[in-house]
């Protein structure tokens, strides 16, 4: 699939001007090379991927000023009767984010693609709990996924999603620049409740997928790993 057609399908429409895609596409080189560090050090296949031209913003209602901006998510869909797995980057991470930030969050995205293969695998998913607040959904995306260090042989890679994964994407400098250079030149945003941020997906769809075999290999390697 091409990751920037939806790009393309909002620059045509009007909805993002032709300097920001230009940009975005200039820095798909940082996303790709992500993706191929990521496939080095795991030794598996990333998923497919794709970057989004809305910017998603979870505001909860409960916590009045705080917002928080989901730069990418594992998104399944459902295809030819079972689940296929995509990534989700947001067009504003690859504009602003650097090269290291960029590569934290594809390898930090990758342990919860795992996640979700091992879950879907054994069918855990099919009623998840709903997030109330920004905290506990952040909370919530720290327990959903594998840990860094069992599943990339490179250390430095295992140490990078480490220090910028911190209860959430900890990066100040992205964070100024999407602020003042996506949000306040009114490029398309889309508010999201925290409880969105939840997985619902039909048993039927669930039985009939079938997931990469040296991903259920690896997760099976793990799981001895993880047992006390």
């Amino acid at each position: 699939m091409d990751p920037l057609i939806l790009l393309d399908q909002a620059e045509a429409q009007g909805k993002i001007p032709l300097a920001m895609v230009r940009r975005v596409r200039r820095r798909m080189t940082y996303l790709a090379g992500a993706v191929q560090r990521v496939e080095k050090a795991s030794s598996l296949a990333y998923p497919p991927y794709y970057v989004e031209p809305v910017l998603p913003v979870a505001q909860s209602a409960s916590e009045y000023g705080q917002m928080g901006v989901l730069f990418a998510r594992v998104v399944p869909t459902t295809a030819a009767g079972g689940i296929s797995i995509l990534v989700q980057f947001t067009a504003a991470l690859v504009a602003f984010g650097s090269k290291s930030t960029i590569e934290a969050v594809a390898a930090h995205e990758f342990t919860h693609y795992v996640d979700l293969v091992r879950r879907l695998s054994r069918t855990d998913v099919l009623s998840e709990e709903r997030s109330a607040t920004l905290y506990e959904s952040s909370y919530a995306d720290d327990e959903r996924l594998v840990p860094a260090r069992l599943l990339f042989a490179e250390k430095s890679l295992t140490a990078l999603v480490s220090r910028k994964f911190k209860g959430g994407l900890s990066d100040l400098a992205l964070n100024k620049k999407v602020s003042d250079m996506w949000v306040g030149k009114s490029l398309p945003i889309r508010l999201v409740n925290p409880e969105e941020n939840v997985i619902r997906l039909g048993i039927e769809h669930v039985a009939a997928s079938k997931f990469d075999a040296r991903v259920l290999a690896r997760i099976q390697e793990i799981q001895k790993k993880m047992k006390p």
